[in-house]
């Protein structure tokens, strides 16, 4: 484990009086360990959990996953396993299957058998523990409880969001490739856009280029005319003619890491209404992130942005936030919204958008990454947030 992620959860353990930490999601069980398991990822509710005490960490895994474990050399102190899969070994299994033979040897008879042997063997059980739900069902937490009775255990979802909120220069460095990853595949679709081509066909050309650039996409919006006033839609067979707008909003993973920007684009010379709006938020959301430094708290963007967008040509502009942390998931905290006050620190990286969506008329948006410094803000994205003109 890196030295920031030590000390993020360190600072946890210490703000929350706690002698471990235990996650469960694929998104927190990954910050403290490393692992992306495949089957933590189709099945919901799946046990998987990695632990972080100040003494070491530990896994505990499905059987299958001591593969994923062993093939991508997850540094942990100890693992544990259980249930049951068959692996058969050659003479020489090679160093992974040496791994996986010995993890596998005595699996344990339950995933809360398994987590009581690893706390056990980095001395927390019996102590005070807390425990990220976000991946446990209630009949699971249950368990887990009557099984490690003696131990106090308390919900640590919101724990780990907040010891991820701010990024160390790896994170960082992902988040920034992720978002340029994402302007190139916009801008392969820039580059194709004419009359006659769907929403479907535009996010196609959108995928494949994040495929070719060797990430993956995440979600795509990309919508035409009157459905860009349609906030979070599959792409649709509508397609372009002169005058429409194309709202993209979309993202891609590079490894765990995730972008989620926007752009906007027209089909010949805009019309007044169009220019005006995109104008006016365009410059709500520059407001914003001129505005970004250490120590300003999230609320007074969310004000600033709202009311430059209003001044801007846009009066009756409304809006509960606008953006929202990203990391491991789409929308790390804080979010920019009106009642959040808390503030900036170097590290974090923010999305910051500033959407309109009209019904009957379209929409229009801009969303750019963007990192706080320590002296302000620096932007992950490169591509001009100017309204596009194609055709």
């Amino acid at each position: 484990m890196d030295a920031h992620r030590r000390q993020r959860l360190t600072a946890v353990l210490e703000a929350e009086g706690l002698d471990a930490l235990v996650a469960t999601t694929t998104e927190n069980v990954y910050y403290v360990s490393g692992l992306r398991s495949i089957s933590h990822a189709l099945f919901r509710g799946l046990e998987l959990y990695a632990v972080f005490t100040r003494r070491g960490t530990a896994l505990v895994v499905p059987f299958i996953d001591t593969t994923g474990v062993a093939a991508d050399r997850i540094e942990v102190d100890h693992v544990a396993c259980y249930g049951k899969f068959f692996f058969e070994y050659a003479d020489d299994p090679g160093e992974i299957g040496r791994k996986i033979r010995e993890w596998t040897r005595a699996p344990a008879p339950s995933p809360a058998d398994a987590l009581a042997g690893v706390l056990g063997e980095l001395g927390v059980l019996g102590r005070r523990v807390g425990l990220d739900e976000g991946n446990l069902f209630a009949p699971t937490w249950k368990r887990v409880e009557e099984r490690l009775a003696g131990t106090t255990l308390v919900p640590a979802y919101q724990m780990f969001r907040q010891a991820r909120m701010v990024k160390g220069p790896d994170e960082v460095a992902a988040l920034e490739r992720a978002a340029l990853v994402a302007e190139d595949g916009i801008a392969a679709v820039l580059a194709m856009l004419k009359p006659g081509v769907t929403e479907r066909e535009a996010a196609r050309v959108y995928e494949q280029e994040v495929l070719r650039r060797g990430a993956q996409p995440f979600f795509t919006v990309v919508t035409i005319g009157e459905r860009a006033a349609l906030a979070d839609v599959y792409p649709s067979e509508r397609a372009l003619r002169p005058g429409d707008l194309v709202r993209f909003d979309l993202g891609c993973l590079w490894g765990a890491y995730r972008s989620d920007i926007s752009r906007t684009a027209v089909l010949g010379k805009p019309g007044d209404k169009q220019a005006r709006y995109y104008a006016a938020i365009l410059a709500g959301e520059r407001a914003a992130i001129a505005a970004m430094k250490p120590g300003v708290p999230v609320s007074r963007l969310f004000d600033l942005a709202v009311r430059v967008t209003r001044e801007s040509g846009l009066a009756h502009y409304q809006r509960h936030h606008v953006g929202h942390g990203i990391g491991l998931e789409p929308y790390d905290p804080p979010t920019i919204n009106a009642t959040t006050n808390t503030a900036l620190e170097a590290g974090m990286v923010f999305c910051v958008e500033t959407p309109y969506y009209e019904h009957g008329w379209g929409g229009v948006q801009v969303e750019d990454a963007v990192e706080v410094t320590p002296t302000g803000a620096r932007a992950l994205t490169r591509s001009s947030q100017e309204l596009a003109v194609v055709g």
